[in-house]
């Protein structure tokens, strides 16, 4: 009995080190982020790599939305997190702008990288995120 108690622990430590939810739910998460530090948004960045790794990639649906200062980083002239960005948007994590921060900053959309989505109000989305079951986290801002 003794051994089998051990077999089943060892077990769930392995399965636990893997990072792949056993459960077989699919999740949905909206990050925000409205600093447009370097470092904060570098943050951000790496919470949505750890979360896809913990959840596992085919697990997890993740967006982003950035207004106030952060939007800056979606323009291709102002960033430097450019090749970042690409690659999150080709893992599947979707990219959006808000359209109310790019007003007041003057930021056409023309000038934004590809694969960004402009929304009306990250606020506005954000709300209906959540009202859709989305965990919304908002990072260090």
């Amino acid at each position: 009995m003794k051994l089998l108690s051990i077999v089943i622990a060892a077990s769930l430590c392995l399965f636990a080190q893997d990072g792949m939810p056993k459960d077989g739910k699919k999740y949905h998460v909206i990050f925000e982020m409205t600093a447009g530090e370097q470092p904060r948004l570098e943050g951000v960045i790496r919470n949505i790599d750890n979360i896809k790794i913990a959840l596992g990639p085919e697990n997890v649906v993740v967006d982003i939305v950035l207004h106030g200062g952060a939007i800056l980083s979606y323009v291709k002239d102002k960033t430097t997190l450019a090749s970042e960005w690409e690659r999150l948007a080709q893992s599947g994590v979707e990219l959006l702008a808000c359209g109310n921060s790019m007003k007041m900053r003057g930021i056409a959309k023309e000038s934004l990288l590809p694969n960004i989505r402009v929304v009306d109000s990250a606020v506005a989305e954000l709300v209906r995120k959540q009202q859709a079951g989305w965990q919304y986290l908002r990072n260090g801002n």
